[in-house]
């Protein structure tokens, strides 16, 4: 599974990440609510999820964009996350 379909599926669950500033380690809320595929794949991806929490992290703090990601999660914010494909037109 690739880390971004795991997020998007830890989220579906309702449950929040969180790691600290300066210390490998993730948390989870509330505890106990990943499935154990899902808490297996979290440890495998482990630093990729730590990098991708503290860049948001520090996008909140400072306001700047650490990384490619982060773009598309604002565009996907601000357009309102559509799924469908449009074709741009000039309508």
């Amino acid at each position: 599974m690739q880390v971004g379909e795991l997020l998007f599926q830890i989220a579906e669950q309702g449950v929040t990440l969180r790691c600290g500033k300066t210390e490998d380690r993730l948390h989870y809320t509330p505890a106990g609510a990943l499935p154990p595929n899902l808490v297996a794949e979290l440890k495998a991806h482990k630093p990729k999820v730590i990098q991708i929490l503290r860049e948001d992290e520090e996008y909140r703090r400072t306001g700047i964009i650490q990384c490619e990601r982060q773009v598309f999660k604002l565009a996907r914010e601000y357009f309102g996350g559509q799924h469908e494909k449009k074709h741009w037109r000039g309508e």
